[in-house]
């Protein structure tokens, strides 16, 4: 491990919630989370917001997988309010109050979780039975503990919020009427005045911090995914809807850090010159070249993602489908999701079955890019995927579509992979071909480039970055010149903004209920 210390804080990386088969957002910031507190960030913890009541077995799940390593430990907000002491109102309960809290019924319609045969939590759905008008969480002694309620305006229809803490005996104590004001009371009384780092990865979870601004607290956005959804036909950006507002007011955090350059430029195309903007790649963990067999079969192929549209995995079996009418290949495709059935309907509209296997998800599918020949990314967006920089580093040849950001970054076209204009599947399958036709010791190369591509991805150097980028953030925060400099900043991004115009993209709509 490097010698690097990191400057001395508590350390929180923040996240919407988490589970054992999360992808790799989740694999990398828990990944960095283990490195940090090995690097003199003591202890981290790793804080996440949504209503799962099984944190603990995931916790216990990830030590085993090895993905949750080093003095690191999660935290849900819920599980750590359920044990805060909040005391009964001395002065009684106000008017206002008490209007406020309506928690749900025995008699209304609601869904409940439970741990251990205990109710954790209700929500109360929409007509639509999937748009979430309330929740009202529970304390393990069955007391109410906070009731959230999103249709106050009118029930039935989503809109007007009224967030309402119970005490220890389950009467109302406090009413915040927005979700951002909670989430803030929060974070005060559970880190306190104490120094501390906030690293948010979660495109959900980092507009809580858009507007929290604390001496004592360092609010760091790390742009894991692409911000931009396409363009217009007159030629301005698509914001995700997700990220825009974190785009926007992106001179509120003290530092963002990209992944890439050119990542970086396009946020700097959007909001102008950003001195908080910073780039720091992800890291693996690297092997020994030495230790990794170039030798291996050429017409294995392998695909790793989740199976959701973004991913496009029905692309690359349709690509592959085209290779393999002239050339003998083998695909194994790891993973699983919502978009199963497309890529099921792929399998059989092409008869894939005849070269491919679906192996559903596995936690070790990674490990598979030590013995494939290739892998294929056939993604909509990427920041750097862990699977292209895991693949390379095993010496796995990627053949990538060119999107945004990743994989133009990192692979040379012809040299230590390929890439293929974005979803042209006939310029895919025309690659998979031309690698089985390459002469062995040309193969050889490709591996030997593909791992020597992301050493510089290794562990030691990006936490050298993070430790530099760090140490400057905190050092600016009480400068009286870099606050005078974040506020011409904050106007100066207020004028690019409304230059570049940008339209929002469409909301994602509810994920459906399980």
């Amino acid at each position: 491990m490097s010698s690097t210390v990191l400057p001395a804080s508590n350390y929180v990386s923040v996240t919407w919630g988490i589970r054992t088969d999360s992808g790799g957002l989740t694999v990398t910031l828990l990944h960095r989370a283990g490195i940090m507190s090995q690097a003199g960030a003591g202890h981290v913890t790793v804080l996440t917001f949504d209503n799962f009541p099984d944190y603990d077995q995931v916790e216990v799940d990830l030590r085993k997988m090895g993905r949750l390593f080093g003095d690191v430990s999660i935290r849900n907000l819920w599980d750590w309010l359920r044990t805060e002491q909040v005391p009964a109102r001395a002065t009684g309960i106000s008017t206002a109050l008490e209007k406020a809290f309506t928690p749900i019924a025995d008699t209304d319609s609601f869904e409940s979780t439970f741990r251990g045969g205990k109710e954790l939590s209700r929500t109360r759905y929409a007509a639509d039975d999937l748009t979430v008008l309330q929740v009202d969480h529970f304390r393990e002694d069955g007391t109410l503990l906070l009731s959230d309620r999103r249709d106050a305006r009118e029930r039935g229809v989503r809109g007007g919020r009224r967030i309402v803490l119970c005490d220890l005996q389950g009467n109302p104590y406090k009413l915040w009427k927005f979700p951002n004001d909670f989430y803030h009371w929060v974070l005060d009384r559970m880190f306190g005045k104490v120094p501390t780092t906030y690293i948010v990865d979660s495109k959900t979870a980092v507009n809580m911090f858009v507007e929290y601004r604390k001496r004592n607290a360092l609010t760091v956005h790390v742009i894991q995914g692409a911000h931009v959804e396409g363009v217009t036909q007159d030629g301005r950006p698509i914001l995700s809807e997700a990220r825009s507002k974190s785009i926007q007011q992106l001179p509120a955090f003290d530092l963002v850090a990209t992944l890439t350059k050119r990542q970086r430029k396009d946020v700097t195309d959007i909001v102008g010159a950003s001195p908080n903007l910073v780039v720091i790649p992800n890291s693996v963990p690297l092997s020994d070249p030495s230790t990794i067999t170039l030798e291996r079969p050429v017409d294995r192929g392998i695909v790793v993602a989740a199976f959701v549209p973004r991913k496009r995995v029905h692309l690359a079996i349709k690509a592959a489908s085209k290779a393999a009418a002239t050339s003998p290949i083998h695909l194994d495709v790891y993973g699983d999701g919502e978009s199963r059935p497309e890529v099921e309907e792929m399998v059989a509209s092409t008869k894939a079955h005849t070269f491919s296997t679906l192996r559903g998800y596995s936690t070790t599918a990674l490990s598979e890019t030590k013995t494939a020949s290739f892998i294929l990314i056939t993604s909509e967006t990427e920041g750097t995927p862990l699977v292209l920089l895991e693949g390379m580093a095993a010496g796995c040849i990627p053949i990538s579509f060119d999107i945004p950001y990743g994989p133009s970054d990192i692979i040379v076209d012809g040299v230590n992979g390929f890439l293929i204009p974005d979803g042209d599947t006939d310029a895919m399958a025309v690659a998979i071909v031309k690698l089985q036709s390459l002469p062995a010791e040309k193969i050889l190369a490709m591996r030997a480039a593909a791992i020597q591509s992301v050493q510089s991805f290794n562990d030691a150097a990006v936490l050298e970055l993070w430790n530099k980028e760090l140490r400057k953030a905190w050092k600016h925060k009480t400068a009286r010149w870099w606050r005078a400099l974040r506020k011409w900043q904050a106007a100066h991004a207020e004028k690019a903004y409304a230059r570049r115009a940008p339209e929002i993209g469409p909301k994602t709509p509810p994920a459906p209920r399980r």
